[in-house]
This record gives C-alpha cells, sequence and structure tokens, in this order.
C-alpha cells in the first residue's frame, strides 16, 4: 500500500502551510488514491527509492488542490462549517453545510480539480516512467 508524506514532511520539507494537520490525512489520502489511479497501481507496493522526492512532492501538491478545491469547502480549520458569507452591517453570518460541499463536486463547482491533479502528476513525474499507460 502506498503510503503519503506525514504531516511534517509536508510543512518542514516541502514547505507546506495551506492544510490544516488535522485534514492532512484526508488531504494526503484522496491525493494518493488518485496517484495510485494514474500510475495503474505502480506504487501500491511501495515507491521506488529514486522516485521518492518527486512523488511525495506531487502527493503534497495534490493535497493542497483536494484541500482548496473541495474539502475545505465544508470546514474551516477548527473543523467548523465553513463561512459562505459574512456581512458588516446589523452583523450576519452563513455558513457552509457539508451537502453544499457534495453538491459542488457532484454538480461541477470542483469539475476542473481531476485536471488539475493530472496536470500536477505529469508535471513532477513525467519522466519517470510511472504514469505510462503500456505495459
Amino acid at each position: 500500500m502506498m503510503m503519503y508524506p506525514d504531516y511534517d514532511y509536508y510543512t518542514e520539507d516541502y514547505g507546506g502551510a495551506i492544510v490544516p494537520e488535522e485534514f492532512w490525512k484526508r488531504a494526503a489520502g484522496s491525493a494518493s488514491d488518485y496517484l495510485n489511479a494514474v500510475t495503474f497501481g505502480r506504487l501500491e507496493n511501495g515507491i521506488p527509492g529514486k522516485y521518492g522526492t518527486k512523488v511525495a512532492r506531487c502527493l503534497c501538491e495534490m493535497a493542497e488542490q483536494i484541500w482548496i478545491t473541495s474539502l475545505s469547502a465544508a470546514a474551516d480549520a477548527s473543523g467548523e462549517p465553513a463561512k459562505a458569507s459574512e456581512s458588516n452591517g446589523a452583523y450576519s453570518v452563513t455558513y457552509r453545510s457539508a451537502s453544499e460541499g457534495i453538491s459542488a463536486q457532484l454538480h461541477g463547482d470542483t469539475a476542473g480539480l481531476e485536471d488539475l491533479l493530472l496536470h500536477i502528476c505529469r508535471k513532477h513525474l513525467s519522466r519517470t516512467g510511472l504514469l505510462y499507460r503500456g505495459v
């Protein structure tokens, strides 16, 4: 089973600061699932050592995009519902529901995410052979 970088790698080595720690496993796990699909399972039994850094950086960048595009739509860093809007005069706050995040994914508000993730994979792994569709 492919392992994704831990949060320490994300913040210290990659220099990431977008995905909150409590959501890291979910975002990185989703990125790992996507990478496993586009590499046709080549990384299921582990990441070849010579590609370790490339794969880790790819997963970090994809996890950030997954967080930005879909996971953060339903919750903020504290785990509370994210604000959809906020007014100042006669103060008013509207929160997003989890169903709004799901609806966004199903009805196209996040439709470009898969294209973006594939672009990130190609950027990091195009010369490794991991994305090769042949046998």
